[in-house]
């Protein structure tokens, strides 16, 4: 067993650092016994790098010792840590669509600490066995609106949804559409095993895959800042998609997860803004070379060499 000890004053000199707060407060009340091998008491407070590495040791290990079988992707672990990690010894509501053997339950409370309120939803019946284990559970399809209604209805507020259920896109698009309607305004939304997508067997959602979706939904975001620039945008947008991720201020892509990162106060309608009058440079963006050659990122097909075009006859006033 690790045992690091408490430093008041040093802990008071890292105030400002909330994961090494965490970490060492974790450590005082419950004795953590994973994770901190390679803790160094003499590391930079403000070096997140080596934090979000303690973080990572951690979390594996929580997998490791789960009493329970879980399968994951070793690329998943680092993505855990970024978009959940600030979650670790607070009090949190965290939901997982699909339970299969319990094993990844296990891995979020031994992670995430006892304050955490792990909660999980799965199709089958019988993972209301998890309940005997401290777990809630609630039983219900994923792919239909009703069931998340009534059941984040009945949760309430959520710090964070892992969706990593059944991987058809419909319930993937489903499960992001009903988690950002009724999420409270400061969580995250991740969607795990994107690569499905592309896969022969999930293919029943011909061009319209879940990650056409959440791509498409990044052009959402941009739908906020059109104001800002008069009539050099679009005259018609969809306001009605616009709205309906009027929240979010963030979609993150990983190799196999997409994130929907809500924040109502980051998600405010951006405006143009100077901290000086201008200082009457000149503009010289269309006095270069005016196209570039480049290998298009396509996956799927063969390498696509396009030209992509600029040149003082786009510029606009």
């Amino acid at each position: 067993m690790c045992d690091i000890g408490f430093d008041e004053a040093f802990y008071e000199k890292c105030e400002l650092n909330s994961i090494f707060k965490r970490k060492m407060k974790m450590n005082n009340e419950i004795n953590m016994e994973v994770g901190m091998e390679n803790f160094d008491e003499n590391a930079n407070p403000f070096d997140q790098v080596y934090w979000k590495n303690l973080l990572y040791d951690s979390l594996v290990e929580s997998w490791k010792n789960s009493p329970y079988p879980s399968i994951k992707i070793t690329s998943y672990f680092p993505a855990y840590v970024e978009l959940f990690g600030h979650l670790v010894n607070k009090e949190c509501t965290f939901i997982e669509t699909g339970v299969l053997d319990g094993g990844s339950l296990f891995m979020w409370r031994n992670w995430l600490g006892p304050k955490a309120r792990i909660i999980g939803l799965d199709l089958n019946p019988e993972a209301v066995k998890w309940r005997d284990s401290g777990f809630e559970i609630f039983i219900g399809d994923q792919g239909n609106p009703d069931f998340w209604k009534e059941t984040l209805n009945e949760i309430g507020s959520f710090d964070a949804l892992l969706d990593d259920g059944g991987h058809q896109s419909f319930q993937q698009i489903v499960t992001t559409i009903e988690a950002i309607k009724f999420a409270n305004s400061n969580c995250v939304i991740a969607i795990e095993d994107t690569f499905t997508s592309f896969m022969k067997d999930f293919a029943a959602h011909g061009s319209f895959s879940f990650l056409e979706y959440a791509k498409d939904a990044t052009d959402i975001l941009l739908g906020k800042s059109f104001g800002m620039y008069g009539n050099r945008f679009p005259n018609k947008i969809n306001s009605e998609a616009v709205n309906d991720f009027k929240n979010v201020y963030s979609i993150q892509f990983y190799n196999g997860i997409v994130a929907f990162h809500l924040n109502q106060y980051y998600s405010q309608i951006p405006e143009l803004v100077r901290n000086k009058p201008s200082g009457g440079a000149s503009d010289f963006r269309y006095e270069g070379v005016n196209s570039a050659t480049v290998n298009w990122p396509t996956l799927v097909s063969e390498s696509n060499i396009i030209t992509v075009n600029g040149g003082a006859s786009k510029k606009t006033e």
